[in-house]
């Protein structure tokens, strides 16, 4: 470990967004077990509403590809990304099942789920996904993420036999990275931890 870092310390020093890899038909047995990990978080009162689909197969990998509109990317000059992906983990959200938590007995006089300030079942999957990220880093690879905004959703459900009232938040990819295509330039610093009180 470099200047005393934890284990943990070093994996969160050297993880970072890749959204170029190369294409290989290596096998990383880890990957399966990914997913299986990934989804030990704490939920708000245990109501257990992400799960993660992890998708392997070449062929539905390109065709995720395909309904993530990657040509779309491709034709902005960026490289293929999701097609070179060793794996693929859909986040779900499955939101109903917070509301039927907190309807239960003991979560009456509870603020109503409906009503939070904070929707928690996002702060829940973004657990799974940063726990996602680290176990693709800690078996020697590199991950993205690719957000559901430009995602043919409905026909991405059909392929993987997801209900209809689960949210997909995005994918996480995992992959080899290619090496020197960096996509971060010159973004400024700027302080974003703060000791006792907030500090510019």
């Amino acid at each position: 470990m470099n200047n005393g870092e934890t284990y943990l310390q070093n994996l969160l020093t050297n993880r970072r967004i890749v959204r170029n890899y190369i294409h290989s038909d290596e096998e990383y047995s880890g990957l399966k077990k990914v997913a299986e990990y990934a989804i030990k978080i704490p939920t708000a009162g245990f109501a257990r509403g992400i799960e993660i689909v992890h998708v392997s197969k070449k062929e539905n990998i390109l065709e995720l590809a395909k309904l993530s509109n990657e040509e779309t990317y491709v034709e902005k000059g960026f490289d293929k990304w999701i097609s070179k992906s060793l794996s693929i983990y859909i986040l779900l959200v499955n939101e109903k099942a917070y509301h039927e938590r907190y309807a239960q007995m003991d979560k009456e006089g509870s603020t109503n789920s409906s009503s939070w300030d904070t929707p928690y079942w996002y702060v829940d999957a973004g657990a799974a996904m940063m726990n996602c990220m680290l176990l693709i880093e800690e078996i020697g690879l590199k991950s993205g993420f690719l957000g559901s905004h430009n995602m043919k959703i409905n026909d991405i459900k059909s392929l993987f036999s997801i209900p209809e009232n689960y949210k997909i938040l995005g994918f996480i990819t995992a992959g080899i990275e290619e090496k020197g295509t960096s996509m971060i330039k010159n973004v400024a610093k700027k302080k974003i931890t703060h000791n006792e009180y907030f500090s510019k």
